[in-house]
Formats: C-alpha cells, sequence, structure tokens
C-alpha cells in the first residue's frame, strides 16, 4: 500500500510551470522562474484539477510506503477500509456532534432581510414537524 504524495505549491509564469513538494522546493522554484512567479498553496488533492494531476502521475510520481509496523495498524486499516459497514456505522452514531443553529442565529447571519423571513418560515416549518 503506498500514499501518493501530491505537491504542495504550484509555482508558474508565462512560459513555465513547477510543482514543489517542500518550502525548499518552492523557494528554488521562485528563484528559477524569477519576476514574481505565481504561487499556489495546494492545501489537498481536492484542489489539484484532474488535468493537473496527470502532469505529476508517471515516471517521476511519488509514493510513500505505509509500513504496517503492528497488528494494531492493520486491524485499524481493515475497520475503516474493510466490509464491516454495520460497526463502522455505530462508530460514526456513537461519534456523530451535531450543533444547531438557533433561529435568531441564522437570522442575524443573513445579510437580507427577506431572506431572513424566509428562513426564519423554513426554521418555524420545521420545528412545528418535528414537535
Amino acid at each position: 500500500v503506498y500514499i501518493l504524495q501530491t505537491p504542495l505549491f504550484r509555482v508558474r509564469n508565462k512560459k513555465e510551470t513547477i510543482y514543489c513538494y517542500s518550502d525548499d522546493e518552492r523557494k528554488r522554484a521562485i528563484e528559477k522562474l524569477g519576476n514574481k512567479p505565481e504561487i499556489t498553496r495546494f492545501k489537498g488533492l481536492g484542489e489539484i484539477s484532474p488535468d493537473e494531476f496527470g502532469l505529476f502521475i508517471g515516471k517521476d510520481i511519488r509514493l510513500d510506503p505505509v509500513i504496517l509496523k503492528d497488528q494494531t495498524i492493520k486491524s485499524l486499516l481493515e475497520y475503516y477500509m474493510g466490509k464491516n459497514t454495520p460497526d463502522r456505522q455505530q462508530h460514526i452514531i456513537r461519534n456523530l456532534r451535531v450543533e444547531k443553529d438557533t433561529v435568531e442565529e441564522l437570522i442575524s447571519a443573513t445579510e437580507d432581510a427577506g431572506t431572513a423571513a424566509v428562513m426564519h418560515d423554513i426554521v418555524d416549518e420545521d420545528l412545528a414537524e418535528s414537535a
């Protein structure tokens, strides 16, 4: 099992794009491209477009092996990745935290008074149905 390393930064100018996996690589790319390149910080895989994703999967792909050191890690992987859906469901239900906004919080968060009135009516209907 491997984990794909994804770039942390994209540094580019009009001619060249460099994907960087560390701050040091980012600094070197900025020096190489010079004259105020555009720098993008990727927070996760979801921020990378499918077209870009294909650019760093290939012969230079960076993979980190997942090393199972003991039975605990293996059992955790089986628990979260295996076919024990009822067990996972119960774990989620037991550990789920639900936070509800009050009507006043919803209204104060809405700048448009018309939208706030509609939201107030919707919340009132939901409260009446659940009572």
